[in-house]
C-alpha cells in the first residue's frame, strides 16, 4: 500500500538496524566492500575528480593602488579533502601554479554552488576589494546561503575576526556569512559596473523564489567594520502573487544598468523572459517579452544577456525554443521589438546559419556571441563576430580534441573578450580546462568549409592548463550511438559502451539519467563507469528515453503527466532490442538497471514491469511514490515538478499517480536491489528510500545505504568512495561472478 502519512520525518528509520561501515555512512544489509575494490577503484576516482570553471576573477587594485590582474577561479576536490575546494590559477596556461583558496574542515558537507567574482563592496563602511560572492550550503540540503570571500590585502582596512567567520587556515582569504536564515538563495548576478547585485530567495513565504537587488558600492547599509555579524539587506524586485508558486531566475543587467532580465521558471519548457526597468526610484513591474513571430504556447529561454555595445545596449542575445522544435540562438532588440534569427532552422525565417539541433550555452562579449550546439550528445562551438571582416557570419570553432561536452566562459568583464576558458569533458576524461584566444583567429583564420562553401570555420589553438587536468583514462572506450524503435515507432537514442578485446556476449548495465529533462551525452560518467567496462567486462548503455532534453521540445514533452510510463516502455523496447538484435554482443540473461533521481524512479518502475528480463537493480535517491514525493519535495520546486509529473491534489491525477507509483507495484519486483539515498535530500526526501526498502526487502535481497550530510547527489569523499564500492560489490555478486571467464 502507498504511504498516506506525511513522511517528511522518516519514521520508518526507527525500525532499521544500521551498521556504520564508513564515515558519514549508515547501511542496512550491506557487507563492507573488500579493500581490493577500493584499491582498484582509486584510479577511476582520481580521474573523476575533474576541474570546474567558476569564472574569471575581476582585475582590482590593492591597498597601495596597484592594479592586480585577475586569475581564473576553479573548483576541484583534492585527494586529501572531504569536499570540493576553490582554487585560483593564472589566465596564462604557461604558468602552472594552482593556489588553493579555501581550506574547509573535513566532513563539513559544504557544497559551493557559485563563486562569483566582484570588484568589491562597501557593506561594512569600508572598501573590501576583489574576492567573490558564494552560494553555499552546509549539508546538501540546498538551503544555499550567501557568503563573502575576500583577501585583506585588497581592503582599505583589516577587519577583526567576525563572529561566525569560517576558519580558513592556511588560506589567506576570509569568508563571512552575509545571510543568516534557513531560506534558499540562488541565481546571484553582478552588474558589469559592479554597482548592483541580484539574487533570488524564498524568504517572503518559504515557497516563492523572488528576485531581490542590493548595492555593492555606495550601499549605506549602516554596518560597521567590526566583529559583529552583518545581514545583507535588499529590496524586492518581484512580488509574490495569488497565481501559484512563483519561481524566478535572475539573468543580468544592461550595460547602462537601466534594465534587468528575469525568467519565470514555470516548467522546463515554459520559462518566459521578462524585463524590468530599474532606472527610476522604484523598479517597474516585470514586463513579458514576446518575441515577434514566436509560436503560440509555452516558450523557454536560456542564457539571455544584453549586448556589450554602448551603441546598442538594449539588444538581447539568447537561446529560445519559441521558433520551432529546437532551441535556437536569436537576438531581440528592445527598442525596435525585432528578432534576428541566428541558428533557427525553421523554413522561411532566414537565419544566419540554420542549425537543426539544440543550442545549449551562450555568452555575449564585446566582439562576438559565443555558443555551443548539442549534436546528439556531442558539442560543437560557434562564434558570431559582432565586429571585423566576418561580422554577422556564424563561424564554427573547430577544436583539436577527441570530442565531447563543452562549457566555457570569456574574459569579457576584464575587457579581454578574446580570452576564453573551455571546460571540456569526454569519454576519456572528467572536466579539464584549456584556453583559446579567438581575436586573431576570427580576424584572419576564418575559412570556407570545403564541403559546404557557405559555412565558415576557424581552428583556434587550445592551450591546456596542465595544473587543471585530471588523469586521462587511456583504457577508456568511446561511445557508439545506438538507436532503436520503441513501442510506438519513436526512435530512442542511446550511448553504448562495450569493453575492448572481448568477443563473447557480455553482461550489460543500463544506466538511466535523471531529470527527466536531461541527457546522457558523450562525456565520461561516474567512476564506476570505467570499472564496469574495463575491470568487470560489462557493457554499459545510457538510454535517452522520451522526456530527455537535446532532441527538441516535442521529444521532451513526450512523457509528461499521463504519458509517464511511456518512458518506461522505452526501456522495455531496449530490453527487446538487446534480446533480439544484439545477442552476439550482449548477454540478455545478465542485465542490470541503474539510475539516480528520476533515473532512480525509472529503475524502480522498470523492475516492476520487467523483472523477468533483469538480474538486479541499483537506485540512487529515486522516487517511489509520486504523491508523497510531490507533497514532500522542497516547496520552491513543487509547482515546477507538478508541471512535469502532474498535480497530486487533482483527484483524477492522483489516482493515476497512485497507479503508476513503484511502491504500489513493488510486489512485482523479484530481483535483488541496492538503494542509496542522501539523508538531507530536499528534492526527493529520504522517506522514499525507507518505504521502498521496507516493502521490497520482505521479498527479495535488498541493500540500503543512507548517506549522512548528503542531499541530492553525493559530494563527500568518504560517501562517494563507499557508494562506488558498494555498487561494484553488488554488481559482482548479483550480475556476475568473479569466476566468470570472459
Amino acid at each position: 500500500m502507498a504511504a498516506e502519512d506525511d513522511m517528511t520525518d522518516p519514521i520508518l528509520q526507527k525500525d532499521l538496524k544500521f551498521s556504520h561501515p564508513a564515515s558519514q555512512i549508515k547501511a542496512v544489509n550491506v557487507d563492507a566492500p573488500p579493500q581490493r575494490i577500493y584499491d582498484d577503484m582509486k584510479k577511476y576516482e582520481d580521474a573523476a575528480r575533474g576541474y570546474s570553471f567558476f569564472g574569471f576573477e575581476r582585475t582590482v587594485k590593492d591597498k597601495h593602488g596597484t592594479e592586480v590582474p585577475g586569475g581564473v577561479f576553479v573548483k576541484h576536490r583534492p585527494v586529501d579533502a572531504q569536499v570540493d575546494q576553490v582554487y585560483r590559477m593564472s589566465t596564462d596556461p604557461e604558468r602552472t601554479d594552482l593556489e588553493r583558496l579555501t581550506h574547509f574542515e573535513t566532513r563539513a558537507g559544504r557544497n559551493i554552488a557559485l563563486f562569483r567574482s566582484i570588484i568589491g563592496e562597501d557593506w561594512r563602511g569600508v572598501w573590501r576589494g576583489g574576492g567573490a560572492i558564494l552560494e553555499m550550503d552546509f549539508d546538501g540540503n540546498e538551503q544555499f546561503q550567501l557568503w563573502r570571500y575576500w583577501e585583506d590585502e585588497f581592503s582599505e582596512t583589516t577587519l577583526p575576526k567576525i563572529e561566525g567567520e569560517i576558519e580558513n587556515y592556511p588560506g589567506k582569504g576570509r569568508l563571512e556569512r552575509i545571510t543568516h536564515d534557513e531560506f534558499k538563495y540562488f541565481s546571484t548576478v553582478i552588474s558589469r559596473s559592479n554597482k548592483y547585485m541580484l539574487f533570488t530567495c524564498n524568504k517572503e513565504n518559504k515557497r516563492d523564489m523572488l528576485v531581490y537587488m542590493t548595492r555593492l558600492s555606495d550601499s549605506n547599509t549602516g554596518a560597521e567594520a567590526n566583529s559583529r555579524p552583518f545581514t545583507l539587506e535588499a529590496r524586492q524586485i518581484v512580488k509574490s502573487t495569488s497565481e501559484g508558486t512563483a519561481r524566478w531566475h535572475a539573468y543580468g543587467f544592461s550595460l547602462d544598468d537601466k534594465y534587468i532580465l528575469l525568467a519565470r521558471m514555470n516548467s522546463s519548457a515554459d520559462k518566459p523572459l521578462y524585463i524590468v526597468d530599474i532606472s527610476g526610484d522604484e523598479p517597474t513591474l516585470p514586463e513579458l517579452i514576446t518575441l515577434p513571430g514566436s509560436q503560440p504556447g509555452a516558450s523557454a529561454v536560456i542564457g539571455p544577456a544584453f549586448s556589450f555595445d554602448p551603441e546598442k545596449p538594449h539588444v538581447v542575445y539568447l537561446i529560445s525554443n519559441a521558433f520551432g522544435d529546437f532551441d535556437s540562438v536569436v537576438s531581440y532588440d528592445i527598442a525596435t521589438k525585432s528578432v534576428t534569427h541566428i541558428t533557427t532552422s525553421e523554413k522561411g525565417l532566414s537565419a544566419l546559419r540554420p542549425i537543426p539541433w539544440e543550442a545549449d550555452m551562450i555568452h555575449t562579449t564585446q566582439k562576438a556571441v559565443l555558443f555551443t550546439v548539442n549534436f546528439e550528445g556531442w558539442n560543437k562551438m560557434y562564434a558570431l563576430p559582432l565586429v571585423g571582416p566576418h561580422q554577422g557570419e556564424v563561424v564554427e570553432l573547430r577544436l583539436g580534441w577527441e570530442q565531447g561536452w563543452i562549457a566555457f566562459g570569456p574574459n569579457s568583464l576584464n575587457n579581454k573578450p578574446g580570452e576564453v576558458v573551455l571546460h571540456l569533458a569526454s569519454y576519456r576524461s572528467k572536466p579539464f580546462l584549456v584556453r583559446i584566444d579567438i581575436d586573431d583567429v576570427l580576424e584572419n583564420g576564418v575559412r570556407a568549409d570545403p564541403e559546404d562553401g557557405e559555412n565558415k570555420y576557424a581552428e583556434p589553438r587550445m592551450r591546456p592548463y596542465s595544473q587543471a587536468a585530471p588523469p586521462v583514462d587511456e583504457t577508456a572506450v568511446p561511445p557508439k550511438l545506438l538507436k532503436l524503435k520503441s513501442f510506438d515507432g519513436l526512435e530512442i537514442p542511446c550511448m553504448y559502451y562495450r569493453p575492448k578485446g572481448v568477443t563473447s556476449a557480455v553482461p550489460v548495465v543500463i544506466s538511466i539519467h535523471g531529470g527527466p529533462e536531461s541527457q546522457s551525452t558523450s562525456q565520461s560518467r561516474t567512476a564506476t563507469h570505467g570499472y564496469l567496462i574495463n575491470d568487470l567486462k560489462c557493457a554499459v548503455i545510457y538510454p535517452n528515453v522520451r522526456g530527455s532534453s537535446g532532441y527538441g521540445k516535442k521529444y521532451m514533452a513526450a512523457d509528461d503527466v499521463e504519458k509517464r510510463e511511456d518512458s518506461v516502455k522505452d526501456i522495455g523496447a531496449l530490453l527487446d532490442h538487446i534480446h533480439h538484435k544484439m545477442q552476439n554482443e550482449l548477454d540478455s540473461s545478465r542485465i542490470a538497471v541503474m539510475g539516480g533521481s528520476y533515473g532512480g524512479y525509472m529503475v524502480f518502475a522498470t523492475l516492476t514491469h520487467y523483472s523477468s528480463c533483469l538480474t538486479c537493480g541499483i537506485a540512487h535517491f529515486g522516487i517511489t511514490h509520486w504523491p508523497s514525493f510531490l507533497q514532500n519535495t522542497a516547496p520552491v520546486r513543487r509547482a515546477h515538478r507538478r508541471a512535469e509529473y502532474g498535480d497530486e491534489t487533482n483527484p483524477e491525477i492522483r489516482t493515476f499517480l497512485e497507479r503508476i507509483s513503484p511502491i504500489n507495484n513493488a510486489d512485482k519486483i523479484s530481483v535483488p536491489m541496492l538503494i542509496t539515498h542522501g539523508e538531507t535530500d530536499t528534492r526527493v526526501t529520504i522517506h522514499e528510500a525507507f518505504q521502498m526498502y521496507g516493502v521490497v526487502s520482505k521479498k527479495v535481497h535488498t541493500e540500503l545505504v543512507v548517506c549522512e550530510k548528503e542531499g541530492h547527489g553525493y559530494k563527500q569523499k568518504s560517501v562517494i568512495e563507499f557508494v562506488n564500492a558498494a555498487v561494484v560489490q553488488f554488481v559482482e555478486r548479483h550480475l556476475l561472478s568473479r569466476k566468470t571467464n570472459l
